[in-house]
């Protein structure tokens, strides 16, 4: 952590998760200008656009006809168009509802028909599975990152400023969903996602100036995401690694300077034992399972670099 302490996460008091992440940011913004939140290997967002960003298309969505309850499913793959669907449609009241990426058209429309959703949020990279999923669903509009045919572009729905958004009923931090995911846990309230914010703080101390790089794919959705809002809270930078693998994420860390980075134990095994320089000092691994003690002495041992749970 260069520049100081951990800042404490944001609690539950009645607010959203987004209201309390924007709050950071714009707190971020005004230390920092547009210094990089979130980066993608071909798109990146600093922390004054991504303020400004979210409540001007939380208005946009409104302005199409999105209502406080209805559920939007996103369809992206970058963590940038991801943190800027799932805050801007819980900026307009609305419920976010990831859906796997890779999945089948087939699928994907049981996905979109089973949460729901009456919009589409869809990134330009996988948009044809995704609109030919919600031709069989009840989706009704589509926004889209990119130019994909049929679509709203999402940079129109901030054509009309950045104002006030419109009224939002206040939800019920306990009760009201913030995510609706799929599997065992089929939702998230305001306050599971707060919640897990402070646990992901304690495990992954990430503080200010600090960079992180993590493969959405490794982690679970609300980890990919919870993890995105750390990185927003705390003043660091979040790197999405694509692809996957321990030469992808040993790319990301060289390039992006990274001071942390999400490995799972088979990548963590294949980093310990590269026999390559690693010209980067004092690199936390955050491990997604079970480590074994010979990988983790190895990236001790060979790179200096410390080993801990990400749990």
């Amino acid at each position: 952590m260069p520049d100081g302490d951990t800042a404490a996460p944001p609690t539950v008091s009645g607010t959203t998760v987004t209201r309390a992440v924007l709050g950071a940011a714009a707190d971020n913004a005004a230390r920092y200008g547009d210094r990089r939140a979130l980066a993608d290997p071909e798109r990146e967002i600093g922390y004054a656009r991504f303020a400004a960003s979210v409540p001007a298309a939380a208005c946009g969505l409104r302005r199409h006809g999105v209502r406080p309850g209805d559920v939007g499913a996103v369809h992206v793959t970058g963590v940038c168009d991801l943190a800027l669907a799932v805050h801007a449609v819980t900026a307009a009241g609305a419920v976010p509802a990831p859906l796997r990426a890779g999945a089948p058209v087939a699928e994907l429309a049981a996905m979109m028909n089973e949460c729901g959703a009456r919009f589409l949020l869809v990134g330009a990279e996988g948009a044809p599975p995704a609109m030919a999923a919600a031709e069989r669903s009840y989706v009704r509009q589509v926004f889209a990152f990119g130019d994909v045919p049929g679509a709203t572009a999402f940079g129109r729905l901030m054509d009309g400023g950045s104002g006030e958004p419109f009224p939002v009923p206040p939800p019920d931090p306990l009760r009201d969903p913030a995510l609706r995911l799929w599997g065992p846990s089929e939702e998230m309230s305001h306050a599971d996602r707060l919640a897990d914010l402070d646990r992901l703080a304690g495990v992954a101390g990430v503080g200010d100036g600090d960079v992180l790089a993590v493969c959405g794919r490794d982690v679970p959705m609300p980890t990919w995401i919870g993890l995105a809002d750390l990185c927003l809270t705390q003043g660091a930078l979040l790197v999405g690694v694509p692809g996957g693998g321990a030469r992808a994420l040993l790319d990301a860390i060289l390039r992006h300077r990274a001071t942390a980075a999400v490995v799972t134990p088979a990548d963590l095994r294949a980093i310990a034992f590269d026999h390559d320089a690693v010209p980067v000092p004092g690199v936390r691994l955050l491990v997604t399972g079970a480590a074994s003690a010979e990988a983790v002495r190895g990236c001790r041992d060979r790179h200096g670099w410390t080993v801990s749970p990400l749990r």
